[in-house]
């Protein structure tokens, strides 16, 4: 008899304590579980988004004299960004844009509703639409104010860098 009680007793202590350790160890697998789905999701959506600057160009001709082509009273920098990936870009304005040149600092370039009404600012045109989905062009429009705007014949370099951190660079002068 004193066997069968203390074989009883073991595997009840034996039970408690296994249900003690999947007490604590289940949550830290479930958490950990759905981090990993988590980061996956990012990881894949960020894979899946790519952008390409196709080209860039100021409003200056030929012998570097400002041409006001849309006649807007400000000089712009005209970007185009192609969606290459496979998923739409929500929220273009969380976008960044930043540009630089050989003798000036980069400046990020704040979107026009966060610029506060100050300059350079940047806004977009989607032709032909109103979502940045796959192969479709962006048209971004740096605006500064007239009496700030670029230096003719420099080089300068503009990134832009959409929500989940995918970017690209591109130089092109004025």
């Amino acid at each position: 008899m004193d066997k069968a009680l203390g074989t009883v007793l073991m595997i009840t202590a034996a039970v408690v304590c296994v249900v003690l350790v999947l007490n604590a160890v289940f949550p830290a697998i479930s958490s950990s579980s759905g981090a990993m789905t988590s980061a996956s999701a990012r990881m894949s959506e960020r894979i899946k988004s790519s952008i390409e600057i196709i080209h860039a160009a100021g409003e200056y001709d030929d012998s570097g004299t400002w041409q006001d082509t849309n006649s807007d009273t400000e000089f712009d920098v005209f970007v185009w960004v192609k969606n290459i990936g496979t998923e739409t870009i929500k929220s273009v304005e969380s976008c960044d844009v930043f540009i630089g040149g050989n003798d000036t600092l980069w400046a990020w370039i704040p979107h026009a509703d966060y610029a506060s009404g100050l300059y350079p600012q940047w806004d977009y045109t989607i032709p032909n639409g109103t979502v940045w989905k796959k192969a479709t062009t962006l048209r971004i429009e740096v605006s500064y104010a007239a009496a700030s705007r670029p230096s003719a014949g420099e080089e300068y370099d503009v990134k832009v860098l959409i929500p989940n951190g995918v970017s690209d660079e591109h130089y092109f002068s004025m």
